[in-house]
């Protein structure tokens, strides 16, 4: 959990720099940052029991 925060602080502060970006496009930035935040923790499981179903079905 605490490296979602650091992520999702990291990539606010590299957001807050953009200075090419339109207003819509740093509102969609913040929105797809704060959704990836969200959701890594339920993802990334999901895919680390797929891989291992994958290696186990392998060998």
């Amino acid at each position: 959990m605490l490296t979602g925060l650091y992520l999702l602080a990291t990539w606010l502060r590299f957001l807050k720099k953009g200075a090419g970006l339109s207003p819509q496009k740093n509102v969609l930035s913040f929105l797809t940052v704060g959704i990836a935040t969200l959701f890594w923790p339920l993802v990334l499981p999901i895919a680390y029991v797929k891989l291992l179903d994958a290696t186990a079905s392998q060998s």
